[in-house]
C-alpha cells in the first residue's frame, strides 16, 4: 500500500521564535518546562530534544495499528448498515447510517493519502477528477453522498455503497500486515487537522449533506486519539504540549457543536460568519500548536 508522507514545515527553532513574537503564550520544551509560569509556554531549543528511534516508538505504532485495525472493523459494519437501509428504500435511516460511518471513517484520522489509492477510493472527492462527478473513478462516501442527497437515487446508492464496502472490506484486511513509518504518527497528528481545514471547512468536499462541521468534530476525535498515543515520547522533552493542545482542542470542540441549529448540522456555509470564524480561529490556535509535534518527536529510523 503506498504511503505518502509530507512534511512541508520549517525549522523547530524559527517556529518557536515566530510564536514566540506573535503570541504573548509560548511553549514549554524541554526540562526546564516545570518552572515556567503557569498557564504560559516558555520555550528553549527543540536541538535540546534527544531523537527516538523506531524501536522506540514501537509501542506506539503497535497501539496506532490496533486504533486503527479495529476502528477498521466497525466502518465495515456501519457500511453494511447503510447498504441495508438503502436496500429497504428507507432514505432518512440510510443517511443517518451514512454519517455515522463517513464520521468514523474522519475519527480514523485518514489524512494526506494515508491509506493510499484505497482511501482515495474510500473518501476522495471529485475535484480533481477530469470528468469531475462523472469519473468512474469518482467513488466511496462522497459519491454515496451525492446520491442520497443530490440525487435522490437509491439504486446508485445502493451499488456505490457495494464498491465503498468492497473497498472497506479490503483497507480492513490489508491494514494489520501493513508497515508504519515512525515519523508518520508525529506527522499525522498535525496533518488530520490541516485536511480538516482544507478540505471541510471550506465546504469543498460537502455533496449535499452539509456535515462537515460534524467531520471536523470526527477529526478532533482522530487527533486526541494520536496525541495520547505519543504522549510517552512527547512530553518529556515538552510536557505542557499535551495539555495545551488538547485546551485547543476542547475550545474547537465548543465552537463546532455552536454551529448547531436546534442541534441539526448545518452546511458550513450556512454558519453566521461570527461562527465561523470563531471555529477557523480555534483550528489555527490548535494547529500551531500540533505543528511542533513532528519537530520535537524526532524519529530515527523509518519502518516497524
Amino acid at each position: 500500500m503506498r504511503r505518502l508522507l509530507l512534511h512541508r514545515r520549517p525549522a523547530a527553532l524559527a517556529l518557536l521564535v515566530a510564536t514566540t513574537l506573535l503570541t504573548t503564550a509560548v511553549l514549554v520544551v524541554g526540562p526546564d518546562a516545570s518552572s515556567a509560569p503557569a498557564g504560559s509556554h516558555a520555550t528553549t531549543a527543540a536541538a535540546d530534544l534527544t531523537p527516538v528511534s523506531s524501536l522506540q516508538m514501537a509501542p506506539e505504532i503497535a497501539s496506532y495499528r490496533g486504533y486503527v485495525t479495529q476502528k477498521l472493523v466497525l466502518e465495515a459494519s456501519e457500511v453494511q448498515l447503510l447498504a441495508t437501509a438503502i436496500a429497504a428504500g428507507q432514505v432518512g435511516p440510510a443517511r443517518a447510517a451514512w454519517l455515522t460511518a463517513h464520521l468514523t471513517w474522519h475519527r480514523i484520522g485518514g489524512a494526506y493519502d494515508a491509506f493510499g489509492d484505497l482511501g482515495l477510493a474510500i473518501d476522495g472527492t471529485a475535484l480533481r477528477l477530469q470528468d469531475g462527478i462523472l469519473s468512474p473513478q469518482f467513488t466511496g462516501f462522497h459519491k454515496v453522498e451525492l446520491d442520497l442527497w443530490q440525487n435522490g437515487d437509491l439504486a446508485a446508492a445502493a451499488t456505490d455503497t457495494a464498491t465503498l464496502l468492497r473497498d472497506v472490506d479490503e483497507l480492513a484486511g490489508k491494514f494489520p500486515h501493513e508497515s508504519i513509518s515512525a515519523t508518520e504518527l508525529p506527522l499525522r497528528t498535525h496533518d488530520i487537522l490541516e485536511d480538516a481545514l482544507r478540505d471541510e471547512l471550506s465546504g469543498d468536499d460537502d455533496y449535499g449533506s452539509g456535515t462537515d462541521m460534524a467531520a471536523v468534530e470526527a477529526d478532533v476525535d482522530g487527533t486526541r486519539e494520536l496525541l495520547s498515543l505519543l504522549a510517552p515520547v512527547l512530553n518529556p522533552g515538552a510536557p505542557h504540549l499535551e495539555a495545551t493542545a488538547t485546551n485547543e482542542l476542547n475550545k474547537l470542540d465548543a465552537a463546532l457543536a455552536a454551529t448547531q441549529t436546534n442541534g441539526q448540522w448545518v452546511a458550513v456555509t450556512q454558519v453566521p460568519l461570527a461562527q465561523r470564524e470563531q471555529v477557523d480561529g480555534d483550528i489555527g490556535a490548535a494547529l500551531e500548536t500540533l505543528d511542533l509535534v513532528p519537530e520535537l518527536v524526532q524519529v530515527k529510523g523509518l519502518t516497524t
